[in-house]
């Protein structure tokens, strides 16, 4: 008898907790799917703990892809939140004015943009689009893919007369970048160190000028293949991995890499007013691969 109520006990224990593990809802976020129990999904935001604990964190729904609850139901959430790759795609960087909408983002600094009209007669409209436009580009060339405006000031024409100059109007902005894909430090290491690159592009935008340059910044040995470098060494320092490149120039010293994959390298570095993108090429890319043995010299 008492083996039996034993074996009873066992059986009801494993069978509760059986339930207890099948009662947690499945969130799949950008970076994997986690275990969790929901505690609320609001207009922006989703809470939730984790299973056995008390303690609610918070998400912006942005990161989220769908949810499976317990229940059986699955509900779905389409981001706005995209991959930026640099200027080439900037005006995908996610706008908001909503806190809620960052958090648990990562954040990757400050933003600071002014566009002033030509002339007294210059369209109110026109210059806050180019304020904006400025900051989605800094923010796409220091890595980031979603902006928080925190501050916004505008101001109109002015027209003068002979005592009183004319004024244009003006819009400045400060805001925040985040990143909502998690950065994979190792990976970036991998893909960095030790590869030979070729210069190909500099993007550079300087707060005071009208918007972003590109300039290609190819340069050719005496056969007239293209000048090969090769970063000789990739750290990690504070979240961000930063390499060097012997015999490249740059302001800083500090190359921060941005992206980088298995034909591209972006690498950054910033002044207190101006900010630069260095576009490297790998021997895997198309361009290189068409010159014959490009590996070899």
């Amino acid at each position: 008898m008492n083996k039996s109520l034993l074996l009873l006990l066992v059986l009801f224990s494993v069978s509760t907790f059986s339930f207890a593990q099948s009662k947690n809802d499945v969130m799949h976020m950008m970076d994997g799917p986690k275990e969790v129990q929901i505690k609320e999904v609001s207009q922006h935001l989703i809470k939730f703990t984790y299973p056995q604990e008390s303690t609610i964190y918070s998400v912006s729904k942005h990161q989220i892809e769908k949810i499976e609850f317990a229940s059986g139901r699955v509900e779905n959430f389409e981001s706005p939140f995209k991959k930026i790759k640099g200027l080439e795609n900037a005006e995908d960087v996610f706008v908001t004015y909503n806190f809620e909408e960052v958090t648990g983002l990562t954040n990757v600094g400050e933003l600071f943009s002014k566009a002033t009209g030509v002339t007294s007669l210059s369209s109110m409209n026109n210059v806050k689009n180019r304020s904006l436009d400025k900051m989605k580009a800094e923010a796409a060339m220091t890595g980031a893919n979603v902006i928080l405006i925190g501050n916004a000031n505008s101001r109109g024409n002015t027209y003068g007369n002979q005592n009183v100059p004319a004024v244009s109007t003006q819009t400045v902005l400060f805001g925040q970048a985040y990143n909502s894909f998690p950065s994979n430090n190792e990976k970036l290491i991998e893909l960095t160190s030790g590869k030979r690159v070729h210069h190909y592009q500099v993007h550079s935008l300087n707060r005071n000028d009208f918007g972003p340059e590109m300039a290609i910044a190819t340069k050719y040995d005496s056969d007239r293949r293209p000048v090969m470098s090769e970063i000789t060494a990739a750290t990690e320092r504070d979240g961000k991995v930063f390499v060097k490149i012997p015999g490249f120039k740059s302001k800083t010293g500090e190359l921060q890499v941005i992206l980088a994959d298995e034909t591209q390298i972006v690498l950054m570095e910033q002044t207190n007013k101006v900010i630069y993108n260095y576009i490297f090429i790998t021997e895997e890319s198309d361009m290189l691969k068409k010159i014959p043995r490009i590996s070899g010299y």
